[in-house]
């Protein structure tokens, strides 16, 4: 396996997952063994935004930009920059995430994002101004998108559910939430009482499934517990929209995040952190049941 963040998830882990917390507070053992075990990558954000998108006969068509996603952890669309590829100035297109793949190409060191279009389809397309984003009140723009792809977008939810790697229904509505991937980077993480437990330093994402997999919080200096950088499942992080701004918490005590499990952010650890057994003991710690179990998997490839 390549350090390129491919990794293969254990079936056996997906039931261990739902387990609660042992009666010392320590997280359950995980079963290690694997059995007909799917396979998809997780990726962080860092590999995605700035990845180069080309169509099926090889020809580039711009960047990824950014990636916005609901409150939930559901991507809600890529951002393509066409810039001076496409001839298209500085405008930005979104893009449903279903049509996208992420892709390695060569000795595997650099992530690409793969689209069955042509440029002319992608030229033609509903853009925006990078000075105005679309967001969860913006739903005119990303109506406007769902219906330009319609099409594309039927057929990519087929090849996806062929392939075992279906995807959540989008259930936008104008109150919805939407945020910017790149914009989560030190963003504060609060508990229920309103206590800052820290920041978040980096997001990793499962593009297959076209969800955030977990984050990296940073909680040393605000809790008194040390330098310590921990993950956290993002379906254990609440999304609420208070006074026209996004807040997240977290349902954890300090007790809790001095054992959670660490995020060790230094190259040689890259591969371990995308370890199946490892996100396994992560879900499980925060009892936090994974969401590919429960979009039912099928275990094709």
């Amino acid at each position: 396996m390549s350090m390129t963040n491919r990794f293969v998830i254990c079936a056996a882990m997906l039931a261990a997952t739902s387990l609660a917390y042992g009666q010392k507070g320590e997280p359950p053992k995980i079963d290690q063994k694997v059995t007909n075990a799917p396979k998809w990558s997780v990726y962080n954000a860092g590999e995605v935004i700035g990845a180069k998108v080309f169509n099926d006969q090889g020809e580039e068509l711009g960047k990824i930009d950014d990636v916005a996603i609901y409150g939930n952890g559901q991507i809600a669309y890529a951002v393509l920059s066409y810039g001076g590829v496409l001839g298209m100035g500085d405008k930005l297109f979104a893009l449903p995430w279903s049509l996208l793949r992420a892709k390695h190409e060569g000795d595997e060191s650099n992530l690409r994002m793969a689209i069955n279009i042509d440029k002319d389809r992608l030229k033609n397309a509903p853009g925006f101004d990078k000075g105005k984003w679309p967001s969860g009140s913006d739903c005119a723009v990303l109506d406007t998108t769902d219906k330009y792809y319609a099409a594309e977008c039927r057929t990519a939810e087929a090849d996806r559910k062929t392939a075992g790697h279906a995807m959540e229904a989008s259930a936008r509505t104008p109150a919805t939430v939407v945020m910017r991937v790149s914009k989560l980077d030190g963003r504060n993480v609060e508990n229920a009482a309103g206590d800052k437990l820290g920041d978040i330093k980096t997001v990793y994402i499962d593009p297959a499934y076209g969800r955030v997999n977990y984050v990296a919080l940073s909680v040393g200096g605000f809790l008194g517990i040390g330098d310590r950088v921990v993950a956290v499942p993002w379906d254990a992080i609440k999304t609420s929209f208070t006074d026209d701004k996004e807040k997240l918490t977290l349902n954890a005590t300090k007790e809790q995040l001095e054992k959670a499990p660490q995020y060790l952010s230094d190259k040689a650890k890259a591969k371990d952190m995308v370890d199946p057994v490892w996100i396994g003991t992560v879900y499980t710690y925060y009892t936090v049941r994974p969401y590919w179990a429960e979009m039912g998997r099928t275990g094709k490839n």
